[in-house]
């Protein structure tokens, strides 16, 4: 290098002791004050202080943020509702939004869609799937969550007969008899189907309800249909 520093490791540097590349005097601690001083470690291997990357921080305060559970997310917060009024139209889609309120971080884990029975309704099908604004954009149009061979179809019979719900069904079967046993469970965003992880949101991002009229016009009832979210908020360290 044209100023005569042979790299940022290499211990001829001639700067002060405790930065990146030096290797300090035998017992040698930075001060505390008045100096500006790189976080770092000591690489015993290269006898060099090698200075830690902006991402290990990054990383770490990630992790700090969901161990303080400053609240919880729930039907009372994370919660929002449409109606398909009588006689939609075939096509048209009717949406409502959940935000994160500024300055709160948000781990989400269950989430569940939820139709409402309504059992006057003579036709219509209702497609539902939701919105998430943090995912990359589709056509300049937030990206939906599920796809479409797992996105949630109530038919207008299943609507007339109870509440229809998004939601995973287990099978396990007993220790004796082998008997097999049904239960419907709410989806979670850390299966490996899903995202694998909490879904992280701040301040700002949204989740959209969608639900779109399908095959037959909604005919003699309105219909109700929920998104709720389930998680905590946590205590935001990083963007």
């Amino acid at each position: 290098m044209s100023n005569g520093i042979r790299g940022p490791y290499d211990p001829q540097q001639l700067i002060a002791p405790g930065y990146p590349g030096v290797a300090p005097p035998m017992g040698w601690v930075p001060p505390l004050g008045g100096v500006l001083n790189l976080i770092g470690v000591y690489d015993t291997r290269r006898r060099g202080w090698v200075g830690l990357p902006l991402e290990a921080l990054t990383e770490a305060l990630v992790v700090g943020e969901k161990q303080h559970a400053l609240d919880r997310v729930d039907a009372r917060n994370g919660r929002c509702s449409l109606t398909i009024p009588e006689g939609t139209a075939v096509g048209e889609s009717k949406t409502a939004e959940i935000e994160v309120p500024a300055g709160e971080v948000w781990y989400l884990r269950n989430h569940e869609i939820r139709v409402h029975e309504a059992a006057a309704l003579s036709a219509g099908d209702l497609v539902c799937n939701f919105r998430v604004s943090r995912f990359p954009k589709v056509n300049d149009v937030d990206k939906l969550f599920y796809s479409t061979e797992d996105r949630l179809t109530a038919t207008q019979a299943l609507i007339a007969a109870g509440d229809v719900c998004d939601h995973r069904s287990i099978i396990w079967r007993d220790a004796i008899g082998d008997v097999a046993h049904k239960r419907d469970v709410l989806r979670d965003f850390a299966d490996p189907d899903e995202l694998g992880n909490a879904l992280r949101l701040f301040g700002g991002d949204k989740l959209t309800l969608v639900v779109t009229v399908a095959d037959a016009e909604t005919a003699d009832a309105d219909v109700d249909v929920d998104l709720t979210v389930w998680g905590l908020r946590g205590k935001r360290l990083i963007e």
